[in-house]
């Protein structure tokens, strides 16, 4: 395990480099000893067929990270489409350099993975659903300064809660929404770094046993 320019990294086999801080990062690397060995045996242009596997292994982990956050989150608009600023994306591997690598720097993702403690980015503090709330759509698709007829008081234990006024007349009542906090502890929500190593562990030999049985047969 090790630690460099803020991010914490831990080098795995097969050639899987993986962070988590400020951003989220697998790294399928080229296997130099493989290289030299085909090489040995005149295949001149191993280092495309390399680049061509490892690019592979980094597409499905791709696909399997996308997968594991469509379904464990509600996602809105096309953020998570691959090639935006946001989303899970992919570099692709070349003959110069053998590293296909697969990120995000989306904070809210990160946030989910690494199970931190949640802060506003901007306002004060954040509203929090009120638990017989959290299943509603009121709760998923609006906030609070969106939501009209709504106050704000304190509670006798000190706690700040966004009440709504509903009804009218005698019959009027405040039904609470949202407590506010400073901030609060997250759960694991989405698992994209075992989900990508899984899905690495799972085809790296067979993508590179097709890859050198291709190098091979094609070799002039």
């Amino acid at each position: 395990m090790t630690s460099h320019d803020g991010r914490v990294s831990y080098q795995g086999d097969p050639a899987v480099l993986i962070g988590a801080n400020v951003d989220i990062q697998i790294q399928v690397k080229g296997i130099d000893e493989l290289v030299r060995n085909l090489r040995d045996l005149g295949v001149n242009r191993i280092p495309n067929y390399v680049a061509r596997a490892l690019t592979e292994i980094a597409n499905q982990a791709q696909d399997a990270m996308i997968r594991n956050a469509q379904s464990n989150l509600t996602v809105r608009g096309n953020w998570l489409t691959k090639g935006t600023k946001y989303g899970i994306n992919r570099k692709a591997a070349t003959k110069k350099d053998l590293t296909a690598t697969v990120s995000t720097t989306a904070p809210w993702l990160i946030e989910q993975e690494t199970k931190t403690i949640i802060t506003p980015r901007k306002a004060s503090s954040l509203a929090m659903p009120r638990i017989w709330q959290r299943g509603s759509r009121l709760a998923v698709t609006k906030s609070p300064k969106n939501i009209p007829n709504t106050i704000k008081l304190k509670s006798k234990f000190g706690n700040e809660i966004i009440y709504q006024r509903q009804g009218s007349g005698r019959l009027t009542s405040l039904v609470p929404l949202f407590i506010l906090r400073t901030q609060t502890p997250e759960k694991q929500r989405v698992h994209l770094i075992n989900t990508a190593t899984a899905m690495v562990n799972k085809i790296a030999v067979p993508v590179m046993s097709g890859m050198v049985r291709q190098a091979i047969a094609e070799n002039p």
